[in-house]
């Protein structure tokens, strides 16, 4: 069923990317899901759909004629795997805030105002055949299943990271305990290059894993955390289709924002609706 939230909640920090303080606050919706900037006069609310990405570069950016917000996945993902379906998300400045780079601290922000439903139910994908796409090294592909289930499987060269794979039940409290606290990552050898493109200004090592040339510059919550977080990533760019997934299996090798996109767009357009 549609879910929206009892009772307005903020949470404050810094933006992962801009480095600009910001406060987010959910109110109670009953229209989906919008963003708005509060910080520019005259803004529109930008509705979370498939429709308004503005760019991928880095994460998930949403943009309508009047704003844009950067590096909404995170809360996408936890919006989604709380199942909240209409809230409308105020923020100050440009990007929500990282906290400490993964979903944790928006879930529990949010489980501890409440949760009401709403009249009516989000309309559901019916895949009937299995859909794929290809880029390169990149692939995903779904098909009907029994039970909703994401496989991803993450590879680099680098040493440390080698090749990871993980694979969940999507449902919240299997997100919660498995999902939630992956946090972003990045690695060392790239700070200086993104820092110049002006990105990542508000990473560190409270935010963020950093992976070094021959070791982790923080501790890891999970051995496989790197390929949890993209799990994380994947929920919230597919909640950008704005319907029900069907029990599907999921799976992905080497995604990314741009991917996510795409595929889910994808699988919009080979999909029915109920």
């Amino acid at each position: 069923m549609r879910k929206t939230i009892l009772n307005t909640v903020s949470v404050k920090g810094v933006g992962l990317h801009t480095g600009a303080p910001s406060t987010m606050t959910f109110k109670p919706a009953e229209d989906g899901i919008h963003f708005v900037r509060v910080d520019i006069a005259g803004s529109e609310p930008i509705k979370a759909d498939l429709d308004h990405v503005g760019s991928t570069l880095r994460g998930t950016n949403l943009k309508n004629e009047t704003a844009e917000v950067w590096t909404v996945e995170h809360v996408l993902s936890t919006l989604s795997a709380l199942g909240i379906t209409d809230v409308l998300v105020e923020m100050d400045g440009p990007e929500p805030p990282i906290t400490d780079g993964s979903a944790k601290v928006y879930a529990q922000h949010l489980q501890e105002v409440g949760f009401r439903t709403l009249e009516g139910d989000l309309p559901q994908l019916t895949l009937k055949q299995p859909v794929t796409y290809s880029y390169g090294p990149i692939t995903y592909s779904a098909e009907p299943a029994d039970k909703l289930t994401v496989t991803f499987i993450y590879e680099h060269k680098h040493p440390l990271v080698g090749r990871q794979e993980y694979t969940v039940e999507l449902n919240t409290e299997n997100y919660m305990e498995q999902i939630s606290s992956a946090r972003t990552f990045g690695f060392e050898e790239e700070l200086a290059f993104l820092k110049a493109h002006g990105l990542a200004k508000g990473g560190s090592l409270e935010n963020a894993i950093v992976i070094g040339k021959e070791k982790y510059l923080n501790e890891l919550r999970y051995a496989d955390e790197l390929v949890r977080h993209k799990i994380l990533d994947l929920v919230g760019d597919f909640s950008l289709i704005g319907k029900r997934l069907p029990p599907l299996k999921i799976t992905c090798r080497m995604g990314g924002h741009k991917h996510n996109v795409l595929f889910g767009r994808l699988l919009v357009a080979n999909a029915e609706v109920k």
